[in-house]
């Protein structure tokens, strides 16, 4: 079931104050997340992002669940497909490319068999097709040290010895904020999400039971109704049933729980996901690296 299904439902479930525009419906996804968060690895799939760093720190997607991955980017190299004058005297177009590939720091070259990317900024000069290709190559980035940190995979090399002792630059994650101990930057993320749909619709898990989607529902709607009554917007059915659906919660999240525990995304659901997404970026062969 898709977050899109769920506020439909709920917005109908509510109808008198859907249509008096009382249902908030970023109220419901934030509920929905927050129920999602509650859940273990189980019902996430792999995922990837290239997150800018402003004034130390960038938003982390909204499916974020844990990072496995997270690696700065830094100018590397640069290659022209025209004369210099050419490039001197161009209007400037950025398109950003990216390439399957990683650096070994041993070997000083990109290899193409790991999950990790160089990055390819390509600048168009003009509309003659001239261009010029911009590598950046990444550097390891170390996780702060600290208590139990949920937002950081417990397999996450970010937090290996090897890394930490080595690393120059830091980062540490707060609920959905990453905050890095270098002002600007791009950083290139693996990480743990919640599953989308072609459309980059939240997708909400149906294993077995049905445990999870009830658990959403349930939490959206209590979330919804709490705040009908504080604002003194609802209706004595209302409140009657407020205190019921309150009281549903922990059961219903202990079912969700065994049934998110006991059972895993179909192995190709990644695979079934990028080949739908409309939005995943073009894939190109792995340019010539200038050293």
């Amino acid at each position: 079931m898709t977050l899109t299904q769920i506020i439909a439902e709920t917005e109908n479930s509510l109808s008198i104050y859907a249509d008096s525009n009382d249902v908030d419906r970023q109220t419901i996804k934030n509920s929905v997340i927050i129920c999602l968060r509650q859940m273990g690895k189980n019902i996430t799939v792999p995922f990837e992002e290239i997150v800018t760093i402003v004034n130390s720190k960038a938003l982390l997607p909204e499916n974020f669940k844990s990072l496995n991955l997270a690696l700065k980017l830094e100018a590397d190299a640069h290659s022209l497909n025209c004369d210099r004058k050419v490039a001197d005297n161009s209007y400037i177009y950025r398109q950003r490319i990216e390439n399957p590939a990683f650096y070994n720091q041993v070997t000083h070259e990109y290899e193409t068999t790991c999950n990790a990317k160089i990055i390819t900024e390509r600048i168009l000069l003009d509309n003659s097709g001239n261009y010029a290709n911009f590598y950046y190559k990444p550097v390891w980035l170390s996780v702060t040290k600290g208590g139990k940190n949920e937002a950081i995979d417990s397999k996450s090399l970010n937090i290996s010895p090897e890394v930490r002792n080595a690393a120059d630059y830091q980062i540490s994650i707060t609920n959905r904020n990453l905050i890095t101990n270098f002002r600007n930057g791009s950083i290139y993320i693996q990480y743990n999400g919640f599953p989308t749909d072609e459309d980059g619709d939240l997708l909400i898990p149906e294993f077995t039971t049905g445990d999870l989607v009830e658990y959403c529902k349930t939490h959206a709607k209590v979330a919804l109704a709490e705040q009908l009554v504080l604002a003194e917007k609802a209706q004595p059915g209302l409140r009657q049933l407020y205190p019921v659906w309150k009281q549903e919660i922990p059961l219903l999240k202990g079912l969700a729980l065994k049934e998110c525990a006991f059972a895993n995304l179909d192995k190709n659901w990644s695979k079934k996901m990028k080949a739908l997404n409309k939005s995943e970026i073009t894939r190109f062969n792995l340019p010539h690296y200038a050293k």
